[in-house]
């Protein structure tokens, strides 16, 4: 072997290798909100905690009809945010505001996307806080 076939192989090793133990980053993809047939409104239960303190909920609304937007918690440290799924401008963000509900009538249909969150310096370590969110489109 030559001096060039040399570094030319260390060179793929290094990229291989490089590659290899790079970590990319992995999406984590929402949670889809799903009516069943005949009934306008749909609920999920989850928990947020310290060490998971948001989850996402990708709602697909109608155009024309309300979405209705509701979280349940006896913790009144968990928020949600409503952003389009093409945007990350948030419609509302009721930590900012204090209400436990939302809604909106979108003209076209809409994919959204619902990040029930708390901040996580508000919660204790080992600490979980359970919270239902509905939805309803009518």
């Amino acid at each position: 072997m030559n001096a060039k076939s040399l570094l030319l192989g260390g060179a793929l090793v290094m990229m291989l290798v490089g590659g290899a133990l790079a970590t990319p980053r992995i999406a984590i993809a929402a949670d889809a909100i799903a009516f069943t047939p005949g009934n306008p409104w749909a609920q999920t239960v989850g928990t947020i905690s310290k060490s998971d303190h948001y989850h996402d909920y990708s709602v697909h609304a109608t155009g024309g009809k309300t979405l209705k937007i509701n979280l349940i918690s006896r913790n009144p440290n968990l928020y949600f945010r409503v952003t389009p799924a093409n945007s990350g401008d948030a419609l509302v963000d009721t930590q900012s505001n204090g209400e436990t509900s939302w809604s909106t009538q979108p003209a076209t249909d809409t994919d959204y996307t619902v990040r029930v969150y708390a901040e996580p310096e508000s919660l204790r370590s080992g600490d979980e806080s359970k919270f239902a969110l509905q939805v309803g489109m009518f």
